[in-house]
């Protein structure tokens, strides 16, 4: 706080003002402006587009970690076909969709150490 009142003092506003107060506070917003509101935006924005961009036939993670198969559109609301059965068809909504990619079913080889 006393190397920000020194570049305050050394920029021509003297400490103790409320012109000074208003700075930093001004100074705070922004950084927190750039550091946590804008990437949140952009990252709302990427997912959003994603979402909007899902067809029917795609294959989705849900939030909860499920792998499925679009088969139905309606409106806001995914008709999703979990596992193999084929008749396993949920009902998901939009927002819950977290990534459009098919699951990774290959076995993964162990090393030994």
């Amino acid at each position: 706080m006393n190397q920000l009142l020194v570049l305050l003092q050394a920029a021509g506003v003297q400490a103790g003002g409320a012109f000074s107060i208003l700075v930093i506070y001004g100074l705070l917003i922004v950084v927190f402006w750039f550091l946590i509101i804008r990437p949140q935006r952009k990252k709302q924005q990427q997912i959003d587009a994603m979402q909007d961009a899902i067809e029917v036939g795609d294959s989705v993670l849900t939030t909860g970690g499920l792998f499925g198969k679009i088969v139905d559109k309606v409106n806001d609301v995914f008709i999703v076909e979990f596992g193999t059965n084929k008749s396993v068809r949920i009902p998901v909504q939009k927002s819950a969709i977290a990534s459009v990619r098919e699951p990774d079913m290959s076995i993964a080889e162990e090393e030994d150490n």
